[in-house]
């Protein structure tokens, strides 16, 4: 069991009530107003608003988070991490303060944590608590809190060096709000030829092709100029692990394991993943 102690990113935080900073007291974050929000055993805090108390829709439960910790713990989608932890490293001087804006069982932070060569002082945000609770027990020296992403985020002004959204939503002003002049935002989000033998096999979901087109314009008029990498590879799965692929994402809320009939033979899948990378342009002096 954890201490019931603030982990460092968790300082990144603000009380969403009244944007004042916090403070930490007899196991709970407390702002100057006076309001209280308790730190959960296994080390997270819930941040959500009165009345937003249990997650909303697309939160992710149990069952999708185990099948989205076995694809990742894998290593299938490392290449995400190591091409941003590159990225970033060239403008961080000092500590790196990463914020990762759906942050899942936390597996993209923990490898960005590792990757890069700085110190890192990480914060993971995330809709579900469930994913939350199980990202504070896996990465103890990492901060999570639970948070509504589409709403304003409990976190400081210019706190970030680098806003992450892997697969998650999109939440373009407040990330801009969060990044420090000069931190740099990373997207991922699936290419068209993701998953496109199991989208075809088995109508899963499709990326909008306009949405590409919009993540750049967002970023580009609200945070600073972009340039996009494309990682594409395909790889051969067993039954199983694709089901896992499947089954780790919005597709979980369509099918389940009982109806999904991948029968016993290892099947070649395309991985497409495009990131974008967008700077917030520098204070002028």
């Amino acid at each position: 069991m954890s201490s019931l102690r603030p982990r460092l990113g968790h300082w990144l935080l603000r009380c969403p009530l009244c944007k004042s900073g916090f403070t930490a007291a007899a196991g709970a974050f407390v702002c100057q107003n006076r309001h209280s929000f308790d730190l959960a055993r296994e080390g997270y805090a819930n941040l959500l608003r009165s009345g937003r108390r249990r997650p909303a829709s697309g939160g992710d439960g149990p069952t999708q988070l185990r099948y989205r910790a076995e694809f990742l713990g894998a290593g299938h989608l490392n290449a995400v991490g190591a091409t941003v932890a590159q990225h970033i490293e060239r403008s961080v001087h000092g500590a790196a303060h990463l914020l990762d804006a759906g942050s899942g069982t936390g597996h993209h932070l923990a490898r960005l944590t590792a990757t890069m060569t700085g110190p890192v002082i990480g914060l993971g945000l995330d809709i579900s608590k469930h994913a939350v609770r199980y990202a504070a027990r896996h990465w103890p020296t990492l901060a999570f809190a639970v948070a509504d992403l589409w709403g304003e985020w409990p976190v400081h002004d210019a706190a970030a060096d680098l806003v992450v959204s892997i697969f998650a939503p999109k939440n373009f002003p407040e990330m801009a709000r969060v990044l420090r002049h000069g931190g740099r935002l990373a997207l991922a989000y699936p290419g068209p030829e993701h998953m496109i033998e199991l989208r075809d096999r088995f109508g899963l979901l499709r990326q909008d092709e306009r949405s590409a087109g919009r993540y750049a314009d967002m970023a580009r008029r609200l945070v600073g100029p972009t340039c996009v990498t494309r990682l594409r590879r395909r790889t051969v799965l067993d039954p199983a692990t694709a089901c896992a692929l499947i089954l780790m994402g919005p597709n979980a809320r369509r099918f389940d394991s009982t109806v999904l009939d991948l029968g016993p033979d290892p099947l070649a899948v395309t991985l497409e993943i495009n990131v974008l990378f967008a700077r917030k342009a520098q204070r002028k002096s």
